[in-house]
């Protein structure tokens, strides 16, 4: 905001030029901060092709994960004021690449409202420029903010038009994760038939875009899909040959999902306790991330997992978790966990084998 103010300033005293070029000197700053930082946290993002900056402007040094993460904690509720300020200044570019740097950040982080208000911006601004690659990628993030809100309608026509734009483009990657966004969210309403769909769609671009990665976690979603609809063994073999391909890369998030997929898939064939392994290896990872919605999920399987081997005082921790973070984040999902808790037998004492599996999870 001294920055902001310090171009208001120089506005006032320098007249309107040289007050719109303190205001790009600003804006280049956080913006390839940003995206820096954003490169930092998540390595297997996308990549914007972003202007030189202007001379005089300064991006922030950071070179570590931690620093990264500090950095969007400090100057989150400025980026977010400074994206809008990019639109009023005239600066439409920034407008909505400032909102796609920060995104992985505010959806990790819980901030969807922030996330979804920050893309409608950069839609517009996307707009008044004719950039349909801006418009498909701004479109896609509005659509995965709905979702996460709950908001299925807005997300579905978002997505949809997302995807028209990214066809007629020949984008392939942009493509696929919109596909991706699309079963996700038939995922989340129960229609897994959809979902298997569309990330077979997904899994094609993904190949056609010639990305392993994103393949890999398409086929994931794919295992997710079938397990959902009770074909656990062929879930199994999907999920493994993603997790393979996700360990071999390093791509974490991935690597989580994987993990949750074959604990669902070993916990419907009756192997709890390779669920309860596979669902902690993927709460480590998500931990490490800091992906809170997604430590709530996992931490509801957790739960499930834990009280199939007669630990329901460990379940009951573990839904208690969850539902502090689904709180937080003012998640609809919270009452799902507070339907669990409140199915849950009164406390009681617990055998030596059941305190093992408690131990375990913890």
């Amino acid at each position: 905001m001294l920055r902001a103010y310090e171009a208001e300033q120089a506005r006032a005293r320098d007249g309107a030029a040289e007050g719109s070029a303190a205001i790009h000197r600003a804006l280049d700053h956080y913006l390839h901060t940003a995206h820096a930082a954003a490169l930092l946290l998540y390595p297997h993002r996308d990549v914007l092709p972003l202007p030189a900056l202007q001379p005089g402007a300064i991006r922030e040094a950071l070179t570590t994960r931690a620093q990264a993460q500090a950095w969007f904690e400090a100057e989150r509720e400025v980026l977010v004021a400074v994206a809008g300020r990019a639109a009023e200044a005239g600066f439409d570019r920034h407008a909505w690449q400032i909102p796609w740097a920060m995104r992985n950040f505010l959806d990790r982080e819980g901030h969807w409202h922030d996330w979804a208000r920050t893309q409608r911006a950069a839609l517009a601004a996307a707009g008044r420029l004719a950039d349909r690659a801006g418009q498909a990628h701004a479109h896609r993030n509005i659509g995965r903010a709905c979702l996460r809100l709950g908001r299925y309608d807005d997300a579905r026509g978002h997505l949809r038009d997302g995807l028209a734009l990214y066809r007629q483009l020949g984008h392939y990657y942009g493509q696929a994760r919109t596909h991706f966004e699309i079963a996700w969210g038939a995922e989340r309403q129960g229609r897994y038939s959809e979902a298997l769909a569309h990330s077979r769609q997904a899994l094609e671009a993904f190949r056609a875009a010639g990305d392993r990665q994103g393949a890999a976690i398409a086929l994931n979603t794919q295992g997710w899909c079938l397990t959902q609809l009770g074909s656990h063994q062929q879930a199994l073999a999907c999920s493994r040959q993603a997790l393979a391909v996700l360990q071999e890369t390093g791509h974490h998030g991935g690597e989580a999902a994987a993990w949750m997929t074959v604990g669902f898939a070993s916990h419907h064939l009756g192997r709890d306790l390779e669920a309860l392994a596979c669902y902690q290896r993927a709460l480590g990872l998500h931990r490490a991330l800091g992906d809170r919605y997604h430590q709530s999920r996992t931490l509801v399987y957790l739960g499930e997992a834990r009280g199939a081997l007669g630990s329901p005082a460990a379940a009951r921790q573990a839904w208690r978790q969850a539902l502090a973070i689904l709180e937080e984040l003012h998640h609809p999902e919270a009452a799902h966990v507070r339907s669990l808790l409140d199915g849950l037998p009164a406390p009681r004492s617990e055998t030596p084998r059941q305190r093992h599996v408690a131990h375990a999870g913890s």
